[in-house]
C-alpha cells in the first residue's frame, strides 16, 4: 500500500468506526417516536404488505407528505430482514454513514484530508444530525442526496485543475475566471443533477431548486469577484446602506443570472432530474387520478411557504438558537468559525473559493427556510455538511497557527461545553423528575461533556492542542451514543403505543386486535396494532362500536370515562392503564375480558 493511499483509508475508516457507533448501538431497541417516524413506518409496512412501491399510505389512507424515495428505502431493508423498528431506521443509518463519507470527500478536495477527517468526524457527532440518522424520516435520504450532489460538482471542477477545486498550485494564491469552476463537459454533470433527481425523489422540488441555487450563487458570486480584480466592475462606495443593494443589483441582475444558467447547463440538467424522478411522480398521478401531486405540490410545498402549517411558525431569526442546538457539541465553536469563515473571505487567499462556496451553501438554504412561514428544525439539516466543514477548517487552522488570541477562544468553547454539561446533571434531573421519575440517572449524561471539555482544557494548558481535539472528538461520539443510543432506549420503554397494543393482542389472543381511539391518537398506534385504527368523534360512537365489535378495544383517556361510563354496554370496562408520555394524565383501553384475563384491571407500566 502505498503512503498516499493508507491515510485515505485510515481516515475513512475512523469516521466508518465513529459514525457505526453513533448509528448502529441499540438501533432497534426502542419504539418509534411519534409522530414522523410511525407515519413513514407504517407507509412503508402497508406499502410491504401490499406489494405496491408507488403509492404511500399512512393507516390505509393516502399519504402525500413525503415523496416516494424514503419508501423504496425501506422497502428494500423489508424484503432483506423483515419489517421491524431495526429495519426501519436502517436505511436511514447507512445514508447518514454515507453522507459523513461524501463530507470526507468534499473535505479533502476543497482543502485537505486532515479537515475532511475532522468535518466527517463532526458531522457524524452534531446531535440533531446523530437523531435523524438513526429516524425513520426522510431528512437522512435527502442531506445524502444533497451532499452527494455537491460532492459531485466539487469532484468534476478539481478533476478539471488536477485535483484540486480553488488552488490554481499548491499554494498558490491566483485566482481562476468563475467560468472555470464549472464541469469541463456534459458528462460532469450528470452525477450533479442525477444525484438532485434522487433528492426531487426524497423531498420534491427543494431538491433540485436550492442545490442549482447555491452552486448559481456561488458562480455569480466569483464572476463579481473577477470583474472587481479586473476593473471592468466599479466598487459602490459609501457606507453599507447603500453598497449591499448596489453590489446585489450588479451580481444578480437577469442577464447574469441566465449567463450563469445557461453555464451550468440547466436545461440538460432538468433533462436527468426529470429522468430520475418524473417516472414515478407520472406514476402516482395516473394511479391516483392526481390527488397525491395535489396533495403534495399545493399543500405541502406551496402552502408550508406560505402560510404556518400544524402551528409551525417563527421569526426570522428562529435558525440561530435551532442550528446552535442542533450541531451541539460543536456549535461551541460554530459562532467564531462563521466569523473567521467572513474575516478570511474578505482576505482572499488560496482557500478563498472553498470558502466561498460553503458560505453559500449554508446561506442560500437557511435564508430561504428563514423566509419560509411554516419553519422546522430540520428543514435546514442539508447545510450541517457545509457547517461541519467550517468548524472543521476553523479547527484545522487553529491547531496549524496555534497563539495566545486563538487559544483563549478555544478556552472559551471549552468553558461553555463544560457549562452546557453542568445544566443538563442539573436540569435533566429536574425536567426527568416530572415527566419520567424513573430515568431521572439520565442526568448523568451531562458528566460526558464536563469531563470532555475538562480534559481539552487541561491538554490545552499542557501545550498539547492535538490531544485537546482528538479529546473532543471522543467526547462527541461518547455524548452521541449515549444520548441516541442508550437515552432513548430507556425513554422508549414508557410510550404507551407498544404497550398498549402488546395488552390488546394478549387480551384479544391474536396478532391483529380491532382498536379504536376516543379523543385521543397517537400514529404509532397503526404500527403496534398491526391494522387500520380508526378515531371516534362522539360518545355516542363508542357505545355503538362495542355493540358492532363485542372484541374491539377503545383507547381513550381516563378524564373522558366520566362522559363515556353511562353509554358503555354491559361488560365493558377498563382493562389496563398507562401514563401518556411526557403528559400528565392517563391513558385507558376498554373492552371485554375473556375467561383467561384477571377480573381486576392491569397496570401495564
Amino acid at each position: 500500500m502505498n503512503g498516499s493511499t493508507s491515510p485515505l483509508l485510515r481516515h475513512q475508516a475512523w469516521i466508518l468506526l465513529a459514525a457505526g457507533l453513533v448509528f448502529f448501538t441499540n438501533l432497534g431497541a426502542y419504539p418509534l417516536f411519534d409522530e414522523d417516524e410511525p407515519k413513514n413506518a407504517v407507509c412503508g409496512k402497508e406499502m410491504f404488505e401490499r406489494g405496491d412501491w408507488i403509492v404511500p399510505t399512512f393507516n390505509h389512507d393516502l399519504r402525500t407528505d413525503k415523496p416516494i424515495l424514503i419508501y423504496w428505502v425501506m422497502l428494500t431493508s423489508f424484503h432483506l430482514f423483515g419489517v421491524s423498528e431495526l429495519t426501519a431506521r436502517l436505511g436511514s443509518s447507512v445514508l447518514a454513514i454515507g453522507a459523513s463519507l461524501l463530507t470526507y470527500h468534499l473535505g479533502r478536495k476543497l482543502f485537505d484530508a486532515q479537515t475532511g477527517l475532522y468535518a466527517g468526524l463532526i458531522l457524524c457527532t452534531c446531535l440533531m444530525f446523530s437523531a435523524v440518522g438513526r429516524s425513520v424520516t426522510p431528512d437522512a435520504t435527502l442531506i445524502f442526496c444533497t451532499t452527494l450532489a455537491f460532492t459531485a460538482y466539487v469532484w468534476a471542477v478539481a478533476r478539471r485543475h488536477g485535483g484540486r477545486f480553488g488552488r490554481t498550485a499548491e499554494g498558490s494564491a491566483d485566482r481562476r475566471n468563475w467560468e472555470q469552476f464549472l464541469p469541463a463537459t456534459r458528462l460532469g454533470n450528470v452525477a450533479m443533477y442525477a444525484a438532485m433527481g434522487l433528492a426531487v425523489l426524497a423531498k420534491g422540488p427543494v431538491g433540485v431548486v436550492l442545490p442549482c441555487a447555491i452552486v448559481g450563487m456561488f458562480l455569480l458570486v466569483r464572476w463579481r469577484g473577477d470583474r472587481l480584480i479586473d476593473g471592468s466592475l466599479a466598487a459602490p462606495t459609501g457606507g453599507w446602506w447603500r453598497t449591499w443593494p448596489i453590489a446585489i443589483l450588479q451580481t444578480f441582475n437577469p442577464v447574469r443570472i441566465a449567463s450563469a444558467s445557461w453555464k451550468m447547463r440547466v436545461l440538460f440538467g432538468t433533462l436527468v432530474v426529470a429522468a430520475v424522478a418524473l417516472p414515478w411522480y407520472t406514476a402516482v398521478g395516473i394511479q391516483t387520478n392526481g390527488a397525491w401531486l395535489a396533495g403534495f405540490f399545493g399543500q405541502h410545498n406551496v402552502g408550508r411557504f406560505l402560510e404556518p402549517m400544524e402551528n409551525h411558525r417563527g421569526p426570522i431569526v428562529y435558525y440561530i438558537p435551532v442550528l446552535l442546538l442542533g450541531t451541539f457539541p460543536w456549535s461551541v465553536f460554530l459562532p467564531v468559525a462563521v466569523w473567521r469563515l467572513i474575516r478570511r473571505l474578505r482576505e482572499g487567499g488560496p482557500d478563498a473559493a472553498a470558502l466561498t462556496f460553503l458560505a453559500c451553501w449554508a446561506g442560500v438554504w437557511i435564508t430561504f427556510f428563514s423566509f419560509a412561514q411554516t419553519k422546522l428544525p430540520n428543514y435546514v439539516l442539508p447545510t450541517y455538511p457545509a457547517l461541519a466543514l467550517i468548524v472543521a477548517v476553523f479547527l484545522r487552522d487553529w491547531l496549524r497557527e496555534v497563539d495566545p488570541s486563538s487559544s483563549a477562544i478555544f478556552r472559551l468553547g471549552c468553558r461553555t461545553l463544560g457549562g452546557v454539561g453542568v445544566l443538563m446533571l442539573i436540569g435533566l434531573p429536574i425536567g426527568l423528575h416530572i415527566f419520567l421519575p424513573a430515568e431521572r440517572w439520565l442526568g448523568l449524561l451531562g458528566l460526558i461533556p464536563l469531563v470532555g471539555a475538562g480534559f481539552a482544557f487541561g491538554c490545552l494548558q499542557r501545550r498539547q492542542p492535538q490531544i485537546a481535539v482528538r479529546g473532543l472528538f471522543v467526547m462527541a461520539v461518547m455524548l452521541a451514543v449515549g444520548i441516541t443510543g442508550f437515552a432513548s432506549t430507556r425513554v422508549g420503554r414508557h410510550l404507551e403505543a407498544p404497550l398498549f397494543a402488546a395488552e390488546a393482542r394478549r387480551i384479544a389472543r391474536t396478532d391483529t386486535p380491532e382498536v379504536v381511539t376516543y379523543e385521543y391518537f397517537t400514529p404509532s398506534l397503526v404500527f403496534y396494532v398491526g391494522g387500520r385504527v380508526d378515531k371516534l368523534g362522539q360518545p355516542e360512537e363508542v357505545g355503538q362500536y362495542f355493540a358492532d365489535h363485542p372484541a374491539g378495544f377503545v383507547l381513550t383517556r381516563e378524564d373522558r370515562l366520566s362522559n363515556l361510563e353511562p353509554l358503555l354496554p354491559e361488560g365493558v370496562k377498563v382493562l389496563a392503564r398507562q401514563p401518556r408520555f411526557l403528559r400528565r394524565h392517563e391513558l385507558v383501553i376498554l373492552g371485554r375480558e375473556t375467561t383467561q384475563v384477571a377480573a381486576r384491571p392491569a397496570d401495564i407500566r
